[in-house]
C-alpha cells in the first residue's frame, strides 16, 4: 500500500500546477484528480459529494468557481496544498493511524499568541485574560512542528487581535504547508497587510462582524464596519481568501441570517463564514444576550443550512451544525485552544485548563486525564442539536470541575461554574423542551448513528469546519 508521503507528494505534483494557472473551467479536471487520489473516507466523500452536486448545479460549485476567480495564483496554490493536501489527504490518514492506536487525533487546533487589542468589544470572550501575556515564538513554532508530526495541518489564530503580533509571519513563512485561519477585528487589514498576505498566501482571514454598522459599531465602536468593509476589499483586490464570522445574541439573530446580509457579504468577496452563539464569558458576562431556545431553533430553519444551500458561500454553524460531527468536539476529540499563556484550553470558551504546553509536549497534553475526561463524556445527551457542555449540558462542565480540578484561566473563577450556574440550569432546561421534541420528530440534517464516523458531506457542512 502506497505511503501517506507518497500520495500527498503524488497529488501535489499532479494537482498543485493545475491549481496555480487555473480558471473556473478546469475545475471539474481538479475534483476529478482529487477524486482519484482520495487516501481517506473524509476525502472521498467529500470529493464524491462535490461531483453529486457538481451534476445537480449546487451552489456550493458556483462557490468553488467564486474562490477560483477571486484568489490570485498563488493564493490559490497555498491554500490547495496546505488545506487539500496535508489537511484532508497526508494529515487525515496520519490522524487515522493515531485514532487506531488509541490517541487523541484532533483535526484542528486554535492559538491565541497575544489577547492585546485595539478594541474593546461589548462581551468580549477573551476580555478577562492578561493583556500583558503573550506565546513566544519559539513555542509557537515548536507547537506547529509537532502538530504536523501529528497530522494537524489546520490551525486557527485569535486573541486578542492576531495582527499585532507582527513576528507571526515569521510562522506563515516558515510553516507555509499550514492552513492558517485568522479571526480578526479588521480594522488593520490595510493594503501593505493585505499585499503580505498575499505574498504568503496559506492565509484565510475571517472577519469578525455583527451584521450591519449599526449592529457591528454597537459592540465595537463607531467606524468599526467601515473599517472591515475596507479591509474585505483590500484583500479582494490583492486576490486573498476571505470570509467572516457573527456572533449570535438575542438582538442581531434576524439580521445575520437575513439574504441581505449575506448577499452583502457574497458581493464584498465572503467565500465563508461561521455564526457562533454568544456565551457568557470574558467581558461582563450577560446570560440574557444567548439566544433564546426559539431563536435557536429559528437560526437551525433558516440559517447556515439554508444559506449554503441556496447560496454561494460556506457558512457553519458552530451549534445546530453538530449532528455532522456527533456532536460536541472540544477536549482535542477535533480541537481545543492554547491561550497566551500557552494554556490549554478544551474550547475557546471553556476558559479552564490543568496543563501548559511550555512544560508539556501537544502528545502529552491532548491524552491528559482532563481531556480524556471529556471525550469520555462524548456526546452528552442523544440530541446532537443540544451539543455543549456550557449552553445545553452544564452539568457535565461542573463534573468535570468536580473532578479534575482545572485553574480558570481568565479570573479568579469560572463563572460558568460558580455564579452563573443557576441561569445555564434555567436556559439549559428551556433548549430542551424546545429542541428535544425536534430532534425526535424531524428527519434533522446531518442526524447519524453516534456510533458510527461523524463524516459527512461538503454542501451541508465539511467535516473540517467545525
Amino acid at each position: 500500500m502506497a505511503t501517506r508521503e507518497f500520495v500527498a507528494k503524488q497529488a501535489a505534483r499532479q494537482i498543485l500546477p493545475l491549481v496555480r494557472g487555473m480558471s473556473d473551467k478546469d475545475l471539474e479536471r481538479v475534483l476529478w484528480l482529487i477524486r482519484k487520489m482520495a487516501p481517506t473516507d473524509t476525502t472521498r466523500v467529500i470529493s464524491n459529494s462535490l461531483e453529486r452536486m457538481r451534476k445537480e448545479e449546487h451552489p456550493t460549485i458556483e462557490l468553488l468557481r467564486r474562490a477560483i476567480r477571486q484568489t490570485n495564483p498563488h493564493v490559490r496554490e497555498r491554500l490547495a496544498n496546505s488545506l487539500i493536501i496535508n489537511e484532508l489527504m497526508d494529515g487525515g490518514v496520519r490522524r487515522r493511524e493515531l485514532a487506531d492506536e488509541g490517541l487523541a487525533a484532533p483535526q484542528a487546533y486554535l492559538i491565541s499568541p497575544t489577547m492585546r487589542c485595539n478594541l474593546h468589544c461589548k462581551g468580549c470572550y477573551a476580555a478577562n485574560y492578561s493583556q500583558e501575556d503573550e506565546l513566544e515564538l519559539e513555542v509557537i513554532d515548536r507547537v506547529l512542528t509537532e502538530g504536523k508530526e501529528l497530522g494537524m495541518y489546520w490551525v486557527t489564530l485569535l486573541g486578542g487581535e492576531p495582527f499585532i503580533r507582527q513576528d507571526m509571519w515569521e510562522m506563515y513563512k516558515r510553516h507555509n504547508d499550514v492552513f492558517f485561519q485568522v479571526f480578526t477585528n479588521g480594522t488593520l487589514i490595510d493594503k501593505d497587510v493585505a499585499r503580505k498576505l498575499a505574498e504568503v498566501g496559506n492565509v484565510l482571514v475571517v472577519f469578525s462582524i455583527e451584521g450591519f454598522e449599526e449592529e457591528t459599531d454597537a459592540r465595537r465602536g463607531k467606524g468599526v464596519f467601515k473599517k472591515i468593509m475596507q479591509g474585505m476589499d483590500n484583500l479582494r483586490q490583492a486576490g486573498v481568501a476571505f470570509g467572516f464570522s457573527a456572533m449570535a445574541t438575542r438582538h442581531n439573530v434576524d439580521v445575520i441570517i437575513g439574504d441581505e446580509f449575506n448577499d452583502m457579504l457574497i458581493e464584498k468577496g465572503c467565500l465563508m463564514g461561521w455564526h457562533f452563539l454568544y456565551i457568557a464569558v470574558g467581558r461582563n458576562p450577560d446570560t440574557s444576550l444567548m439566544p433564546t431556545a426559539e431563536q435557536r431553533e429559528l437560526m437551525r430553519q433558516r440559517g447556515a443550512q439554508r444559506i449554503r444551500n441556496e447560496k454561494p458561500i460556506l457558512v457553519v454553524d458552530f451549534w445546530n451544525d453538530a449532528p455532522y460531527v456527533g456532536g460536541c468536539i472540544a477536549g482535542a476529540r477535533s480541537y481545543f485552544h492554547i491561550n497566551a499563556r500557552g494554556e490549554v484550553e478544551p474550547c475557546i470558551f471553556v476558559h479552564m485548563a490543568i496543563d501548559n504546553i511550555k512544560e508539556k509536549s501537544l502528545k502529552e497534553v491532548l491524552n491528559s486525564p482532563y481531556f480524556a475526561g471529556i471525550r469520555a463524556r462524548q456526546p452528552y445527551s442523544d440530541n446532537l442539536l443540544r451539543p455543549c457542555m456550557i449552553l445545553d449540558h452544564p452539568h457535565v462542565l461542573r463534573g468535570l470541575e468536580e473532578e479534575f480540578h482545572p485553574c480558570s484561566t481568565d479570573g479568579p473563577v469560572c463563572g460558568l461554574v460558580t455564579y452563573l450556574a443557576g441561569d445555564l440550569d434555567k436556559y439549559s432546561q428551556e433548549v430542551a423542551r424546545i429542541l428535544d421534541p425536534v430532534w425526535e420528530q424531524e428527519d434533522v440534517p446531518g442526524k447519524v448513528d453516534k456510533e458510527k464516523s461523524s463524516v459527512t458531506e461538503l454542501g451541508h457542512v465539511p467535516s473540517s469546519a467545525m
